[in-house]
């Protein structure tokens, strides 16, 4: 068995340009600088407008302009660690880099399962005691100045500030060393319980040349249920019509900051929205617990549209699709002619045990037997109860064997159907919402386009010579129905 490889095997035997092809990118044949460059493409093949890399240093490194960091074969792996298929939960970002180049390099690599760290035993809940909150008030000019900043470089408008008030402070936390540090906080809740705060998503302030600071979740957040949850117009999820689902707050906000702006008819649609943001990476508990909060949704995927926003998509599509076990794709062909049976849609499987005579022939046979052990328990049973000659043990036992043969019936049934007693089966519509053509996020969109605004119609004075982007509409919305579980 070889040896196993270093890094400087790594950096010596791969070019950056293996890795930027791997992770998805493709070579820039019409841009014609001294240096090859690297683009994504979307799903209709069209260039994604500010995704590229740039190739230096004889292959060695590239970078991303207008930013002048510079990556090599092993920075750019441990950056864009969703670039790659082998990006896994609990796998560290140095075991990332031996399986992607020995993958590339054709190398055999020792298969052992992830390392998971074990958590912090001594990390503390999350409790708003633990903060000094600073609220926004419409109505007060005063509280509002302190967020002044935190909004400007997000181009998030004091009308949307105003709209989604209730959703956002800015926290302080009580710390030992006396030191204090305000976030923009964003609470989160959980579907189930919306008036428990059980973390916050965080944003740091702005530094000075209005590049982003710290983003992340306060220490003790219940992160992989906890959504930021928000409505302008105070709609519950039990009640909404429309969830719009992103990876962040600011995008949920750039969006219908947007939206209110671009579709004046449909104003009070978007105000009575749900807004929600998973603060990152969504979690499968985070997406279950969300479809099974909001019965009456469809629900607005705007997550990212790189790579990784296609496979958070992807992956709640396939949440979805398992709460849907009883469609014609997903049924076994000899339940077919049963579940076909139903005049009515099924919306739970209180419905679905709810067989009429004559259905229980299209069953499949072995499940026809049992069926016919359940009627004929239940007749006897029946009759026992309304003879005066039968006695009180006898009626009893009658009842007991009903009982049996209809639960060895229900679960036979279920289990061939892959459903589980009271299974909501009620319909689960999804859209997917992306930017316009070259955003990557919504919040990408609302500051491009008011650049474009301040400038004519033009982003940059080199773009004068291409047609303006005003009026362009966004990309189109494909729709799937799944059913819930």
């Amino acid at each position: 068995m070889s040896s196993e490889l270093t890094y400087d095997d790594f950096l010596n035997r791969l070019g950056i340009q293996d890795v930027l092809l791997d992770a998805g990118y493709h070579l820039n044949k019409r841009d014609g600088l001294r240096y090859p460059s690297y683009v994504r493409t979307d799903s209709d093949g069209r260039r994604v407008r500010g995704d590229k890399f740039i190739v230096t240093q004889n292959g060695k490194c590239c970078f991303q302009p207008p930013q002048q960091k510079v990556y090599n074969v092993i920075s750019f792996i441990k950056e864009h660690p969703e670039l790659f298929a082998e990006n896994k939960s609990g796998v560290s970002a140095d075991r990332l880099v031996n399986l992607v180049c020995n993958r590339l390099l054709n190398q055999p690599v020792e298969d052992r399962p992830a390392r998971i760290a074990e958590p912090r035993r001594d990390s503390k809940p999350f409790s708003l005691n633990d903060y000094d909150i600073h609220k926004f008030n419409p109505q007060d000019r005063e509280t509002q100045k302190r967020f002044y900043p935190y909004f400007k470089y997000r181009g998030i408008d004091l009308y949307t500030q105003y709209a989604f008030h209730r959703h956002f402070c800015l926290a302080t936390k009580h710390r030992t060393d006396g030191l204090t540090f305000a976030n923009l906080s964003f609470p989160l809740v959980l579907p189930k319980e919306p008036d428990k705060t059980v973390g916050f998503e965080e944003r740091g302030r702005p530094k000075m040349d209005g590049s982003g600071g710290y983003k992340g979740k306060a220490e003790g957040s219940n992160s992989s249920e906890g959504l930021w949850i928000a409505s302008p117009g105070g709609t519950g999820l039990k009640e909404a019509k429309a969830v719009y689902v992103f990876e962040s707050a600011y995008d949920a906000m750039a969006f219908y900051q947007l939206r209110m702006g671009q579709a004046p008819d449909r104003q009070r649609d978007f105000r009575s929205a749900v807004y929600v943001s998973t603060g990152g990476n969504p979690g499968i508990g985070q997406m279950q617990g969300l479809i099974n909060a909001a019965p009456q949704a469809t629900f607005h995927l705007a997550f990212d549209n790189d790579m990784a926003g296609k496979q958070f998509a992807a992956n709640f599509e396939d949440i979805a699709r398992k709460r849907r076990p009883v469609s014609p794709d997903k049924i076994p062909a000899d339940m077919r002619p049963f579940i076909e049976s139903f005049d009515k849609p099924l919306k739970t499987t209180t419905d679905l045990l709810a067989i009429e005579d004559g259905q229980y022939a299209e069953l499949p046979k072995p499940l026809q037997e049992l069926y016919l052990k359940y009627d004929s328990a239940m007749a006897e049973a029946m009759e026992y109860h309304d003879s005066p000659l039968v006695c009180k043990e006898d009626k009893q036992e009658a009842a007991e064997t009903m009982n049996k043969t209809y639960r060895d019936f229900k679960s036979a049934l279920l289990e061939k159907l892959h459903l589980q007693d009271g299974q909501d089966l009620s319909p689960v519509e999804i859209v997917r919402e992306v930017p316009s053509e070259g955003y990557k996020d919504f919040n990408d969109e609302l500051l491009g386009k008011i650049q474009i605004s301040q400038t004519g119609g033009f982003k940059t004075d080199r773009d004068k010579t291409e047609p303006t982007l005003k009026g362009q509409e966004e990309n189109g919305q494909r729709v799937t129905t799944f059913h819930r579980r």
